[in-house]
């Protein structure tokens, strides 16, 4: 009869050990992949006179409000930010990781959020996202808020906008603020506005580059949306 084979089997050491060598290969690997994304971002600053801190400190309180700044599970921080100004414009980017779950249930998770703001804009309360047309329809079932225009079914298809004061998000999202986000946005980003402060977010971890794309993006939205009289800054593309 064989005999079983026991937690002292070189095979079961063999295997082990190379499991465990592929994990912290993994994590080595990780580590600096992360440090170079980190440096990449630190060295932008440091060439275009922005702001970098390790926490955020920059974000304005008017965005507070908002449903992408929130607290989401548990061990929420707000991370590696970056913050400056071009013209009239001030803006925030920076990562928001939360822990969600415990035990072998804990998921780790970051969002990257782009704030901008400009004096002399009022918006009112909004959040807007792409919409998802088997979700958004069950939802709409128990009374999920999606705002639709008759007028622009293109808007409504592709949309779900939300707010508290209704004929206020009515009567800003005419024709040209359609128009823009139809035009000018990029699927999978969260868009949210509030009086002069407006901002997107999309999960996961940016480069610089990436981080770029996004700024230059909620920049073009927010030019089309929020027109005050002195609106020929130069603003970073």
């Amino acid at each position: 009869m064989l005999a079983r084979r026991g937690s002292n089997d070189p095979m079961s050491m063999v295997f082990f050990i190379v499991i465990l060598g592929v994990i912290v290969l993994g994590g080595i690997i990780s580590y600096f992949i992360e440090e170079k994304r980190r440096k990449g971002i630190i060295e932008y600053c440091a060439r275009h006179n922005l702001l970098y801190h390790e926490y955020a400190q920059s974000v304005p309180t008017t965005s507070y409000s908002f449903s992408i700044l929130a607290e989401k599970g548990h061990t929420n921080k707000w991370l590696t930010e970056m913050a400056g100004k071009r013209g009239e414009y001030s803006f925030s980017i920076f990562e928001h990781y939360y822990v969600t779950g415990h035990g072998k249930h804990r998921h780790t998770y970051t969002d990257t959020i782009c704030v901008v703001t400009k004096p002399g804009v009022d918006m009112p309360q909004f959040f807007i996202r792409d919409e998802n047309m088997i979700l958004d329809s069950l939802g709409k079932l128990f009374g999920g808020q999606d705002i639709n225009f008759d007028e622009d079914p293109t808007f409504s298809r592709e949309f779900v906008l939300q707010g508290m004061i209704e004929p206020s998000i009515r009567k800003f999202f005419d024709r040209k603020v359609r128009s823009a986000f139809v035009t000018k946005r990029t699927r999978g980003y969260k868009y949210e506005g509030y009086r002069d402060c407006f901002a997107a977010c999309i999960s996961g971890k940016l480069n610089i580059e990436e981080r770029l794309a996004l700024l230059s993006n909620v920049m073009k939205i927010f030019r089309e949306i929020a027109v005050t009289k002195n609106d020929e800054d130069d603003y970073l593309s």
